[in-house]
């Protein structure tokens, strides 16, 4: 089962545009592409008989191997390289986006460096590289049930809402050739209110000089000189472009310290709540703004976790606007950098889902959620929410502030889920206060769905089999953050025989009748009982799920673009 991007992808060089945009040097050389690979029960030293395209992982299509790794197993990739005449200046530096999940680098057989997750990015500085002809070597090893580790909606026996592992690379591989001193990272923090941008840079050595620069279509409208401390505030009265969804306009930022120089962007926005009527809601730069949006699982037949191509994250983003939908609940999985690229120039708002973890789920308290209201102590009741391994919970709360680090910069992301109908929960109170310090701007829903621990910005509910209706929440916003769900398998464009989804419809005429009379019975009258937020699951099928918009292959939409627009445009305005 393949998507039309799938069927089009360049084998040499598959996702060759740059991988940070929002973090950009002019040097770059992608390592995508066909690698050597093995699969053994120990690092392989014979003779490669596979090759593997990378960066789509083992078990997909796309990837040419397309098979299961069990926890034992040990994944070699091998990539000769030589760099372009004139690359190199001092250092090269080599990054890899995500790998799943713990894996050793080698360059020229000398041992460089070690990383365990799957879900975010590391880099390693390349001192063994020589004239010539150099070999890397990447060994991997994947526990997908592992319960330290986040591992979103991976399960080795997959079924129902839990999807095909992802074993090995699976995110892009570059190199950058750089100075001896380098910038590590810029912090982008827009003041709407202030109408001013303040940049923080960390800086590897002694500042000796510095440039900031912000430009709005190639004027620049602001100028200055880090600090000390290398921040910058730049004023923007000059030139103020509120970022939206209807004018998702974003400045440029290429700033410069000694002889290092990276370019980044911003939208001047700010995300918050505002009292209407009595009750709490979202607003986007000080105006109420329902998000009505879809979950958003991130996974593609031919690619698993990894976009066959630039476009397919493009074209997922853009059939959602033309439905009207102004919201993506990335759901449970950290995207490439480039999908909140996208999110960020074509005005999509993101509600960014942690990455979940922890041991197996209490199936009995797990299931019936959804019909029964629990009482739960997440602090000390670990065990029955699968974060009994101290281990585990050190790893969610370390992942927490390295993923709030790795996507502060993106303008699209307006709301942090902390955690998803308890799925890997704990210390929801202490981590949403974590949460809060570690980014101040954002809004967080602290428990999405259930086991609400009365903390964060959001009584944030989940509705698939009873009739939905607001109630008085207090100070917090009220949220629907998954409801819907409707089943409608499409024959020749499904993963499986199986048909998961909360309600089934026998076609596309009944799939509108029933989305029509949900929003116009249920969801519209409840923006004045105070509804700030609907999420419906969802974007596309995924595996065993029928319930998306959607096919899993994108090849057809199931409801027409004018019946979704007429409820978005009714719920959001025009």
């Amino acid at each position: 089962m393949k998507t039309f991007e799938g069927r089009k992808i360049d084998s040499s060089c598959p996702l060759s545009e740059y991988p940070t945009p929002q973090f950009k040097r002019d040097s770059y050389l992608s390592l995508n592409g066909f690698w050597d690979f093995a699969l053994d029960k120990k690092p392989f030293e014979g003779t490669f008989r596979e090759k593997i395209l990378v960066p789509f992982s083992v078990e997909t299509p796309l990837s040419s191997i397309t098979r299961h790794v069990e926890k034992d197993d040990v994944m070699t990739y091998r990539r000769f390289f030589s760099l372009p005449e004139g690359f190199r200046s001092y250092r090269v530096l080599l990054h890899f986006e995500a790998i799943d999940q713990i894996a050793d680098i080698y360059l020229n057989g000398v041992y460089i460096a070690h990383h365990e997750g799957g879900y975010l990015p590391f880099t390693v500085d390349c001192l063994e590289l020589k004239d010539g002809i150099n070999e890397l070597r990447v060994l991997v090893k994947d526990d997908t049930d592992s319960d330290v580790f986040p591992r979103g909606k991976q399960m080795n026996k997959r079924g129902g809402i839990w999807y095909t592992p992802t074993s090995g690379i699976w995110g892009s591989v570059w190199l950058e050739s750089v100075p001896n001193q380098v910038i590590q990272s810029l912090r982008i923090e827009p003041d709407f209110d202030n109408k001013n941008v303040k940049i923080a840079a960390k800086f590897e050595g002694k500042m000796l000089t510095s440039q900031v620069i912000v430009s709005f279509n190639g004027k620049i409208v602001g100028e200055g000189e880090l600090n000390e401390k290398l921040t910058c505030v730049i004023p923007l009265k000059n030139l103020v472009r509120p970022w939206s969804p209807s004018r998702p306009d974003l400045y440029d930022v290429r700033v410069r310290i000694n002889e290092d120089e990276v370019s980044s962007y911003f939208g001047l926005r700010k995300f918050s709540s505002v009292e209407v009527d009595g009750h709490r809601v979202f607003a986007l730069n000080n105006e109420p703004l329902f998000l009505s949006g879809v979950l958003d699982q991130g996974y593609y037949p031919d690619g698993g976790l990894t976009p066959p191509t630039d476009k397919a994250m493009i074209d997922d983003i853009a059939s959602m606007k033309e439905l009207g939908f102004n919201c993506l609940r990335k759901h449970i999985k950290i995207e490439p950098m480039r999908w909140y690229y996208h999110c960020d120039k074509l005005g999509m708002i993101v509600i960014q889902d942690m990455v979940n973890g922890g041991g197996k789920y209490n199936p009995l308290l797990i299931m019936t959620a959804p019909f029964i209201s629990y009482r739960c102590n997440d602090t000390k009741q670990y065990h029955k929410l699968g974060r009994k391994n101290p281990e585990s919970r050190k790893c969610f709360e370390e992942t927490l502030g390295k993923t709030v680090d790795r996507l502060f910069n993106c303008p699209c992301i307006a709301i942090w889920t902390l955690f998803n109908e308890g799925w890997g929960q704990f210390d929801a109170a202490r981590l949403t206060a974590l949460l809060k310090d570690l980014d101040p701007t954002r809004l967080i829903d602290s428990t999405s769905g259930w086991f609400d621990q009365g903390v964060g910005d959001f009584d944030s509910r989940h509705v698939y089999f009873r009739r939905f209706k607001p109630k008085k929440t207090g100070d917090r916003i009220l949220a629907l953050t998954e409801f819907g769900g409707y089943s409608l398998r499409v024959a020749n464009h499904v993963y499986s025989k199986f048909n998961f989804g909360y309600t089934r419809v026998k076609n596309q005429e009944r799939l509108a009748k029933k989305i029509q009379k949900l929003y116009r019975e249920q969801i519209i009258p409840a923006k004045k009982g105070g509804l700030s937020v609907a999420i419906y699951t969802q974007l596309s099928d995924v595996e065993d799920e029928t319930n998306g918009f959607l096919t899993y292959d994108r090849k057809v939409s199931k409801v027409k673009t004018e019946v979704m627009k007429k409820i978005n445009e009714e719920l959001i305005g025009k």
